[in-house]
């Protein structure tokens, strides 16, 4: 009866030895580490995400956090770059140009100059997404209520 126990016991043992995480998985060693690479899906949720609320923060006049989400869409846009250049068949210069128009928007607590530049942002991702044969992936300002409602997004909400 003991001996039945002893097998998986020792299984287990085995599995959970292999610091390195890489038990039962062939070729792979801690001299060889896998790196992680998200997808270009991946990268354009966190831009969508990232994007919305960005516009959300301006309607809520908290520029801090407006330029902290526009900081966050620049880097979504390199990344792709960087990850995926194979895949990023689109010149991403105009984005950083008109992120720098959104920056200067922010920076001047401009609600007009923002709106305007994001317009402008929009039009180039649905450009974007035809240039790379997805023109269904269609973007367009967010809609109030904010799907954001369990997030405080007004300045000073924690204090």
């Amino acid at each position: 009866m003991r001996a039945t126990w002893a097998i998986p016991v020792a299984a287990l043992v085995l599995l959970l030895d292999s610091s390195d995480g890489t038990a039962g998985q062939p070729g792979k060693s801690a001299d060889q580490p896998s790196k992680y690479v998200p997808s270009v899906g991946e990268i354009m949720n966190k831009i969508d995400l990232s994007r919305s609320k960005l516009w959300y923060s301006v309607k809520l006049r908290n520029w801090a956090l407006a330029g902290y989400q526009l900081d966050q869409v620049k880097t979504g846009f390199d990344d792709v770059s960087r990850h995926h250049p194979d895949k990023s068949n689109f010149d991403f210069a105009n984005v950083q140009k008109i992120a720098n128009l959104i920056e200067e928007a922010i920076v001047a607590r401009s609600d007009e100059q923002f709106q305007q530049s994001f317009a402008l942002m929009t039009t180039e991702c649905n450009d974007c997404h035809r240039a790379v044969g997805k023109p269904f992936l269609h973007v367009g300002a967010p809609k109030v209520p904010s799907p954001y409602s369990d997030k405080m997004l007004e300045p000073g909400a924690f204090r």
